[in-house]
């Protein structure tokens, strides 16, 4: 298998996998009404899987790093902009939510 392909694979089946093996991100399928789901999801998009798709990032950059790619000084400083924005993701949400209120 081609390397990007394998890259790509790890990244669906870890999102896969994320979702239905942390309880409060699987939570809102279960019961309720739509909003109660919808917000769940929400919830758990801001508050667990953009920080863990940072984190992922992170590691991929690091990957990157240290098998001496040519591109991966361009991609890691990408890739630590987006994990600013994937941490910070619950601050800037809730201080958007303040403007709404």
């Amino acid at each position: 298998m081609d390397y990007k392909r394998i890259i790509i694979l790890f990244f669906g089946l870890s999102c896969i996998a994320f979702m239905f093996y942390i309880p409060d991100a699987s939570a809102q399928y279960v019961g309720g009404s739509f909003e109660t789901k919808v917000s769940g999801l929400s919830n758990a998009l801001i508050t667990q899987i953009l920080p863990l798709m940072s984190i992922i990032g992170l590691f991929f950059a690091a990957a990157l790093a240290m098998n001496g790619s040519p591109e991966a000084k361009s991609r890691i400083t990408m890739i630590i902009g987006c994990s600013a924005v994937g941490f910070l993701a619950p601050y800037l949400i809730q201080w958007l939510k303040s403007f709404a209120a």
